[in-house]
């Protein structure tokens, strides 16, 4: 059966849900609401005249895209592609074509509550400094803050974390030999430094602004942690709410982000 069934009010423990809410069909769910939204916003406050302002690695998926011949005006496919990524890892986990309603709610509370911690670091480190790619962040009214920050949550957690901590993972692990809890421990490591070094960490006169530095860093590292410990759903909506709170707080282009 191909469409899903949906489930709610079976109320799972603790540990049944830590389970569950790894499940691609629970993440695809989870997610589908955000990826609406941000195509809905794509179209609506993003796109102009001027070109397209959204958050690099967004970008970089559609020149991707275009090198195969589907054209960079394709908006719409790198969420296609999130779609067509968690379909097939469920359907290859052969797991009943059933959504645990309560579960999906639960994720958007635990996603919350995780991104509390990562707003209280960057108000120490660098006064909530957005870790969505966009120059001029401030500078964007309100509801193209909010947009851009959902598709930092989605698009940039596809790349850094899904597609590069698995690379990294492969290539320390199966290739150079290394034990599993060194090779994950470096390919957090090094994809927190990749996620650094994608952000702006220098100001106008090009001096390097530690501050930014230590919030990216300490930022790469934690999403790698929330990813591995709490799948791919969890991570995106923990990384679009803090860039969304920071869409609030950032009122002016004091700071800016990639």
């Amino acid at each position: 059966m191909l469409a899903p069934l949906l489930r709610g009010g079976a109320a799972s423990d603790a540990r049944g849900y830590f389970a569950d809410s790894r499940r691609p069909l629970e993440i695809l769910f989870f997610l589908l609401p955000f990826i609406a939204l941000y195509e809905y916003e794509l179209a609506r406050v993003l796109r102009s005249a001027d070109g397209l302002v959204t958050n690099g690695a967004h970008l970089g998926i559609l020149r991707v895209f275009a090198a195969l011949g589907l054209g960079e005006g394709a908006l719409s496919v790198p969420g296609i592609l999130i779609v067509v990524i968690l379909l097939v890892l469920h359907a290859l986990e052969r797991r009943p074509w059933i959504v645990d309603l309560s579960v999906v709610a639960r994720m958007f509370g635990e996603s919350l509550g995780l991104a509390v911690p990562l707003l209280v670091f960057s108000q120490i480190a660098v006064r909530a400094l957005p870790a969505a790619g966009v120059a001029d962040f401030g500078a964007l009214p309100l509801d193209a803050r909010i947009a851009v920050s959902i598709g930092a949550g989605l698009y940039e957690e596809l790349v850094f974390r899904m597609a590069l901590l698995a690379l990294l993972q492969g290539l320390l692990g199966d290739v150079l030999g290394l034990p599993p809890r060194a090779a994950v421990a470096c390919a957090v490591g090094l994809g927190a430094i990749a996620f650094a070094g994608y952000h702006p960490l220098h100001d106008a006169q090009g001096a390097l602004v530690a501050q930014r530095a230590v919030f990216y860093l300490g930022a790469g590292v934690y999403f790698g942690v929330v990813y591995l410990k709490r799948g791919f759903g969890v991570v995106v909506a923990t990384h679009a709410l803090y860039d969304i709170a920071t869409a609030f707080l950032v009122g002016a282009p004091t700071e800016s982000a990639p």
